[in-house]
């Protein structure tokens, strides 16, 4: 649908290379040049300029990058609901987080599908189901409150709870803790992207603290490998309630507060604000909001 000389510009604006790009989209370079050439004529204006050795983009030329990566994802989002359209597709695409549990989400989705909801779960990070709502590949993502960014339209989903975990062997003995003195421990840390990552790390640069304050980092892509690591007394971690609920109750974990985090999230479902079926959706978001508090442990 888009110009293939837009794909040219935008992956120019990424290496700041003409040759590197060549190589990427398999064409010469001599091509990548008349590409640009035929933009610059199209638009009556530069969109790069070199500072020394330094290809940049110019104030004109970032414009139309922000543009054209909107339309890109746009037009991805049109293709993605015409093929659905085209297959008959009617189950909503929903996006879940793992770092909010895996086996919460997977609970809750069982009694939606017995409610006679059509679902296609996605199960990866935050940052990655975004990506994914954008380019029209999902209808609906839960997350964080702070992760939803001004490009989406939201509403509530509930509510959880974001707390310090350790081998029960730690003695917290449910008491509130600061940041500061938690640093002799190893830290277990989420893969980036992951929301609960993102919390602690904005709620450290405030208390001006940065994770390698820790005596040592670890980072896991997994929350399941965390929570294992962390009941074999290997290290802390700082996570949602929802997917840490059955480790705590089987006491493998125990729990702790800390002082400089706020201990509540709201959590949102995003959509795209042009999805024409967001008024379907409602229902939806009526029954997950009571699952979810039914089957989240205050």
């Amino acid at each position: 649908m888009l110009d293939f000389r837009i794909a040219t510009f935008l992956q120019l604006c990424e290496t700041k290379s003409y040759t590197k790009t060549a190589k990427l989209l398999n064409i010469t370079q001599p091509s990548v040049t008349q590409h640009i050439k035929y933009l610059q004529r199209k638009y009556q204006c530069k969109l790069f300029s070199y500072e020394g050795k330094t290809l940049r983009l110019t104030p004109e030329g970032e414009y139309l990058r922000r543009q054209a990566e909107a339309m890109t994802r746009t037009s991805a989002r049109i293709a993605a609901d015409l093929l659905r359209m085209s297959e008959n597709n009617k189950a909503l695409r929903l996006g879940c987080p793992k770092e909010l549990g895996e086996a919460t989400v997977t609970r809750i989705t069982a009694k939606l599908l017995a409610e006679k909801y059509e679902i296609s779960l996605c199960i990866k990070n935050t940052a990655e189901l975004i990506s994914l709502l954008e380019n029209g590949q999902l209808d609906v993502v839960l997350a964080d409150k702070e992760a939803s960014g001004t490009q989406f339209a939201s509403v509530p989903a509930g509510k959880v709870d974001f707390r310090g975990y350790a081998a029960p062997e730690e003695e917290f003995n449910g008491k509130s803790i600061s940041l500061k003195k938690l640093t002799d421990k190893r830290l277990l840390l989420g893969e980036p992207g992951s929301s609960d990552r993102d919390i602690l790390e904005r709620c450290m640069k405030k208390h001006n603290l940065e994770t390698e304050a820790f005596d040592s980092v670890m980072t896991c892509s997994t929350p399941a490998c965390i929570q294992e690591l962390a009941a074999a007394n290997t290290g802390i971690f700082f996570g949602y309630a929802s997917a840490v609920q059955d480790a705590v109750e089987q006491n493998r974990l125990q729990e702790f507060q800390i002082s400089d985090l706020p201990e509540e999230r709201s959590l949102v479902f995003l959509y795209s604000k042009e999805n024409m079926n967001a008024e379907q959706f409602k229902p939806f978001f009526e029954t997950f909001r009571t699952l979810w508090t039914e089957t989240v442990r205050k």
